[in-house]
């Protein structure tokens, strides 16, 4: 194994389908938040590994979107991490040659994701973390891989809800650099194209928001008591480091979209 390539957390992954053993048992998260896993479905939804953990509530919008809707749907009780947390000292050191053989291993834990959801029937995977998405579509190109807006675009009807919002859809120059899979940004456009009488300051990205200029860039960008967001990273960023005394209120697409809709 290339040697910058983290041995420790590829055994890990291997064996347990997380990065760290310390992270917390899926089952008990899922059964906490209502999550169906490991069930028939023709979807099967990937939250990401550090997502559900960290993140569940912002799980649980979509899920009662797709409940709503009817929409046949499961989670996995183990899901592997796509590896992405593997790349950052190949991306740093520019080394091809390591870059290659992270990709080939994301290729073999998707693929451990991708062999549950056949054995539960499911013909779609329906992704919610973003940097999930491009090594996904990447690894398994002609499979049937959708970044969860598209799902969300195909199950809404037309609604009414007057609002102005701030919109930062992020930058995704990291993403760009774990696979040359574009990001699906249009089906959110599509979302919003739904809510009508809804108005929207879309905030640029000229720079990743981890990076202080891009932080500074996204939040003085705000013009709303409303600030929307489809990439958990960028929602988590905007989160913690509003102004004090702030009135804005940062929202992931499901929990916008299900306040919208009356849910």
């Amino acid at each position: 194994m290339h040697e910058l390539i983290d041995q420790g957390v590829v055994d890990c992954i291997r064996t347990t389908g997380k990065t760290s053993s310390e992270l917390p048992d899926r089952i008990h998260i899922l059964e906490k938040f209502d999550l169906p896993y490991d069930r028939p479905a023709e979807n099967v939804l990937v939250s990401g590994c550090q997502i559900l953990p960290a993140l569940p509530h912002l799980l649980a919008p979509l899920a009662r979107l797709f409940d709503r809707k009817g929409l046949s749907y499961t989670m996995l009780s183990t899901e592997y991490c796509c590896g992405n947390y593997l790349y950052r000292p190949a991306i740093k050191a520019r080394d091809e040659a390591a870059m290659t053989e992270c990709r080939e291993l994301s290729k073999q834990f998707v693929g451990k994701n991708m062999e549950q959801a056949d054995k539960l029937g499911a013909k779609r995977l329906i992704i919610f973390c973003s940097p999930c998405y491009p090594i996904y579509k990447h690894a398994f190109p002609e499979a049937d891989i959708v970044f969860y807006p598209a799902v969300m675009n195909e199950l809404m009807d037309d609604v009414t809800f007057e609002e102005n919002i701030d919109y930062y859809a992020g930058c995704y120059k990291l993403h760009r650099k774990f696979s040359p899979a574009p990001m699906d940004l249009k089906s959110t456009n599509h979302v919003f194209s739904k809510i009508k009488g809804l108005e929207i300051n879309r905030i640029s990205a000229p720079k990743c928001c981890f990076h202080p200029e891009g932080l500074s860039h996204m939040i003085d960008g705000i013009s709303t008591k409303t600030m929307v967001h489809i990439c958990t990273g960028c929602y988590g960023q905007a989160l913690k480091n509003l102004p004090e005394g702030s009135e804005t209120e940062v929202l992931m697409l499901p929990e916008f979209v299900e306040r919208a809709i009356g849910g």
